[in-house]
This record gives C-alpha cells, sequence and structure tokens, in this order.
C-alpha cells in the first residue's frame, strides 16, 4: 500500500508540474452546463489557478475512486491501483490538464455510484435514491448530457430487482430538483425562454463519427479494446462471488452503457467525455489483475498499455 502512494504521488507530480509551465484557460464546449460556464467565465483570465482546481480535482476524484471500491469490498484487500489508474485516465491528454466540464461533473457522478451501491439490500432505499438521481440532476448543470446517467439510476434499480414504482418517482423528483433551481434562475434573470431553448440543444446532437489525429485515435480504440476485454474477464469472474459484489459490480456496467450513450447522442465528443469511462476503467483493469487467478496475460496487457501511456506522453509534450 505504501508503495503504490508512493508511486501516485511521484505520477502526479510527473504529469501535471510540466503542464504550470504553460498554464492554460478552462476548456468550454457548446455540450457545457450553466455551473460550468459561471465556472469558467470567472477563470478564464487566470489560467494558473484553472490548473490548480483542476489538479485538485484530478486528486479528489482519484482517491474517491479508491474510496469507493474499498469500501464495498471488491478487492478483498486494501489497493491503491484504483486510484492510479484513474489518475493516469484523468491525465492521459496534456492539452486536457486544465479546468473542464466532466472534473467537477465526475465528482457527483461518484457520489451517484456510492448512493446506489450502499442502496442494494435496503427494503426502502429512498434516501440513496434521491441522492444519486440528485447529484446526477447538479452534474447535469456542469455538463448538460450527463442527464442521461438518470438511465443508470433505473437500470440499477432494476438490476437490484426493486419493483416498487415508489423508488422511480423519487429518482425523477430528485434528478429535476436541481433544474427546478436553473429554470427558477432563469426566470429571474429574464432568460427565460433562451435558457430553455438551449437545454435540448446541448442535450441532442447527432453527428458522424469526428476525425481525430493518428495518435488520438490509435490511443481511444486501445483504451476501449482494454475496457472491453477487462469488463467481460471481471464480471465473468464476479458471478462466482457474493450476490452482494455481483450486483454492486453491476452498477459500473450500467454506468458504462449509460456514458456510452452519452457519447453517441451528444455528438461524440469523445476527447471530452472518454473522461466518463475512468471509474469503470479503475475498477475492471484493477479487477482483471487482483480478482483473476493466474492474471498472466492482463498483466502484460496492463504493462503494454502503460507503456502506450508513456509514449502518448512524451509524443505529445514534444
Amino acid at each position: 500500500m505504501f508503495m503504490q502512494v508512493t508511486l501516485f504521488v511521484v505520477i502526479l507530480l510527473a504529469l501535471w508540474i510540466p503542464r504550470f509551465v504553460s498554464p492554460v484557460s478552462p476548456i468550454t464546449s457548446e455540450n457545457d452546463g450553466p455551473l460550468f460556464q459561471l465556472l469558467s467565465n470567472n477563470l478564464r483570465y487566470f489560467p494558473a489557478f484553472s490548473i490548480t482546481l483542476a489538479l485538485i480535482l484530478v486528486l479528489v476524484q482519484s482517491v474517491f475512486v479508491f474510496s469507493l471500491f474499498e469500501s464495498n469490498s471488491f478487492f478483498g484487500r486494501r489497493n491503491f491501483m484504483p486510484a492510479i489508474i484513474a489518475l493516469l485516465a484523468l491525465s492521459w491528454n496534456f492539452n486536457y490538464q486544465t479546468l473542464h466540464a466532466l472534473l467537477p461533473g465526475g465528482i457527483f457522478v461518484l457520489i451517484a455510484l456510492n448512493s446506489l451501491m450502499f442502496a442494494y439490500g435496503r427494503q426502502a432505499a429512498y434516501h440513496q435514491v434521491f441522492t444519486a438521481s440528485f447529484s446526477i440532476g447538479v452534474a447535469s448543470l456542469f455538463y448538460f448530457p450527463l442527464a442521461y446517467l438518470l438511465l443508470m439510476v433505473w437500470f440499477t434499480l432494476i438490476t437490484y430487482r426493486v419493483s416498487s414504482w415508489r423508488e422511480y418517482a423519487v429518482s425523477l423528483i430528485g434528478f429535476l430538483l436541481p433544474f427546478l433551481y436553473y429554470i427558477s434562475w432563469l426566470f429571474w434573470s429574464a432568460n427565460f425562454i433562451n435558457g430553455l431553448k438551449q437545454i435540448p440543444n446541448k442535450l441532442f446532437k447527432l453527428t458522424y463519427l469526428p476525425h481525430f489525429e493518428m495518435v488520438y485515435t490509435i490511443w481511444i480504440l486501445v483504451s476501449v479494446f482494454v475496457m472491453v476485454i477487462t469488463m467481460i474477464a471481471v464480471l465473468n469472474i464476479m458471478n462466482d462471488k457474493l450476490i452482494s459484489l455481483r450486483r454492486r459490480s453491476w452498477v459500473l456496467f450500467n454506468f458504462s452503457f449509460s456514458s456510452l450513450l452519452i457519447v453517441i447522442v451528444s455528438g461524440w465528443q469523445i476527447l471530452a467525455t472518454n473522461y466518463l469511462f475512468v471509474i469503470p476503467s479503475a475498477f475492471f483493469i484493477t479487477g482483471s489483475l487482483v480478482i483473476i487467478k493466474r492474471p498472466f496475460w492482463f498483466e502484460i496487457l496492463a504493462i503494454t498499455y502503460f507503456t502506450l501511456f508513456v509514449a502518448l506522453r512524451v509524443y505529445l509534450a514534444f
């Protein structure tokens, strides 16, 4: 554990110190929500502070990922590897090492995941369902397409075999509550009609696949391959685990499926929305190395993936 934490700190410093040499302003996109627009506008002329805040959010999110899996005892013993994988995945693109909407939004997504996993086995999990859906609603006000993660809540209720309509109603109420505050703000700021018109435009935009540089294309394709292979392997081995672990692990599959939907319906904003897959990737890659017996081929896969990451960072740096 100590060696893993030390490695985490070394990687953190190695990846982020170069970014402070040439700080950049927050990255904005057409899918950003009002909370992030407000935040980015205030930090536009303070790039160094934008980098600092981004680093803090990356650090918090990485440790939160570790805490999420640790509290659910997925790996049987303390293992800081999920935090290391999350750190690498959040820092792979040098150009995105500044504040962007998925960083603050990701914190609320993690809160939602934690609440959903904690809801398993409870007779009336209204509080947990409300917290999860409310967190997704707040996350959507940072990045509007995150609203589709409400499907993750419903898929999870189905996975938990919850047949009562009350949990679904509570989830809808919790999700809509942050939007009620947003709509009220639009009304009081005399921007009601224009503000409402922007919501569907930010939520739904079908386009063709974008063209990327070859290096980005290779990295994304390899990342998809690694995640799919490790997902199949880990979910398969989870069938032999306790039913509580099995059901909670399927929450991450529901999250992955909902995130894929976000990538498609939001206009294939892959360079931004790939950060949604940080959480499940950290789980499935760690699980393939820790849970599976004799993980020789997965170790080779992980080493190759890490080597590719180093090569990518060196290429982007120069």
